[in-house]
């Protein structure tokens, strides 16, 4: 049984890696509601999602739970290796749990995040799909593309895997492969002091 993720340490690094995003604010709610407005007339010649219809969760809907079921397909592909199944450790349900635990804002702001990066590739790299529909090569070659552009879509593309990496990495299945014991705090028992304090700025 693993400890539930502190949601205030999730969140800082949210809110950090969103930054360039939130500064572009105005210009980010315009292309995500033209992404959305446009990707009606374009949703009718994409293929059937590989991830079918899901059921919504506890703070994510049933679109996001596909969303983040695709994406977790993508990056951890554990098939012929010693990684534990991504079907046998609960990846959305962690992500779930996550979201659950985050402030009305962030969840917000993740939302729109998720919404740019599923219908980006109907209007960007000639890829007229959106991300869950894409087959396996362009999914990667779409994650590389915003990994490496501009700091809004380079920001969004860090945040999405780290959620899904934390969702998969926190079960002490996963841990197996990485010949990773656990905490040594558990192991020793140490007794948790909390959080360090951020270090305060001084005037020079």
């Amino acid at each position: 049984m693993t400890k539930p993720i502190v949601p205030e340490s999730i969140q800082n690094e949210i809110v950090s890696a969103l930054a360039p995003m939130k500064r572009r604010r105005f210009l980010t709610i315009a292309v995500h509601g033209l992404l959305v407005a446009g990707a009606g007339s374009l949703v009718s010649a994409c293929t059937e999602s590989p991830v079918g219809d899901m059921d919504a969760g506890k703070a994510l809907s049933s679109s996001q739970m596909a969303f983040f079921q695709r994406l977790a397909q993508i990056l951890l592909p554990t098939d012929g290796t010693e990684m534990a199944p991504l079907e046998s450790v609960p990846v959305l349900r962690n992500l779930d749990e996550m979201f659950n635990g985050m402030s009305a804002q962030i969840r917000s702001d993740l939302g729109k995040a998720i919404d740019l990066f599923e219908c980006g590739g109907l209007v960007m790299g000639w890829n007229f799909s959106r991300f869950t529909r894409m087959s396996e090569q362009d999914a990667v070659l779409y994650i590389d593309s915003w990994q490496a552009g501009h700091p809004v879509l380079l920001g969004i593309a860090t945040v999405l895997k780290k959620l899904v990496y934390a969702a998969y990495w926190r079960d002490a299945r996963t841990w197996g492969a990485l010949q990773f014991a656990g905490p040594v705090s558990e192991t020793w028992g140490l007794p948790s002091l909390g959080e360090a304090p951020l270090p305060l700025l001084q005037k020079v």
